[in-house]
């Protein structure tokens, strides 16, 4: 199959950062795998480990982590624009049930 998916691209300073989305296997190898449990990875950006943004894009751990949490927000845009099925489900897996 040769389809890339949708892509979103930010233009953060002299750098295209490439936001993809993801295929169904990526996001279950996501949801699947371990998480570095510092606050900064897990808080930081919300709905999005600071971990994960290498996932997504075209950048590495040293270019995020040189990144301003500003700068950064604008990247995990560019991700939720590219993945809004996998962002509509974590904002249903973490949205209480109504009960009858």
């Amino acid at each position: 199959m040769a389809d890339i998916g949708k892509t979103v691209v930010k233009k953060i300073g002299e750098r295209e950062v490439i936001c993809r989305e993801l295929t169904v296997g990526q996001v279950r190898a996501l949801i699947a795998k371990d998480c570095k449990q510092d606050l900064a990875n897990v808080g930081l950006m919300g709905d999005m480990m600071l971990e994960d943004v290498e996932v997504f894009t075209n950048l590495s751990p040293e270019e995020v982590d040189a990144m301003h949490p500003s700068v950064l927000a604008d990247v995990v845009a560019g991700c939720k624009e590219a993945n809004p099925h996998f962002f509509a489900m974590l904002d249903r897996l973490n949205t209480p049930r109504k009960t009858a």
